[in-house]
């Protein structure tokens, strides 16, 4: 799903955007999920059950997932919850000279 927005919006179509709202929040939500995942893998080895991912890969594994948590929710603060100032074309700022 996600590949077919990027392709849409590297064709330059108009995304609704609801559905650019939705698509970030499964993206966090992916980097929820890959952090928790990781987190529950690191306690399994801990409690000495049997797990076959190396602390190194699950450290590296952790903060790439946090990595882009933060690049996504700073994605999504500044493009849905900030207020823009509206844009001011270049003939309006001459007009109030």
């Amino acid at each position: 799903m996600m590949y077919s927005y990027y392709a849409f919006r590297a064709m330059q179509y108009r995304i609704p955007k609801w559905v650019q709202v939705t698509v970030t929040i499964f993206q966090l939500s992916q980097m929820i999920v890959g952090c928790f995942v990781n987190y529950k893998a690191y306690v399994y080895k801990q409690a000495g059950a049997p797990c076959d991912i190396a602390y190194s890969n699950i450290f590296w594994s952790l903060v790439m997932y946090a990595i882009y948590f933060g690049l996504f929710l700073h994605f999504f603060f500044v493009n849905y919850l900030f207020k823009r100032p509206p844009a001011v074309k270049i003939d309006d700022q001459k007009k109030n000279k």
